[in-house]
């Protein structure tokens, strides 16, 4: 399955017109007018998630590590679940209707 908005994200100061914008690895940009601060950690968030997916692996359940790292893990793919279900996409672009003469004033 292909990834919607695949790693690594970047933060821009500017990009395409836009002010603090995190893009994906295609260059699509995926929020603007992000707050200056949160941007780069915002943009490393699929990085972010690989480590906490390889400590649950790796640390022994029940550790200190582990919960932690399964509890943000979780935080994470509800929040996602709630963002999109309340998701709704701009609906594309109607193509205009084509213009027909229909008769010749005289």
């Amino acid at each position: 399955m292909k990834r919607r908005n695949p790693g690594p994200w970047r933060f821009y100061v500017r990009r395409y017109g836009l002010v603090h914008v995190i893009a994906d690895a295609n260059g699509s940009p995926m929020a603007s007018s992000v707050p200056a601060g949160s941007g780069p950690l915002l943009a490393a968030g699929p990085e972010l998630l690989t480590a906490l997916q390889r400590v649950a692996e790796l640390v022994p359940v029940g550790s200190p590590a582990h919960t932690v790292a399964v509890d943000a893990l979780e935080q994470f793919a509800e929040r996602e679940g709630m963002t999109l279900a309340d998701w709704q996409p701009a609906l594309a672009p109607q193509p205009r209707p084509q213009l027909r003469i229909a008769g010749v004033a005289t």
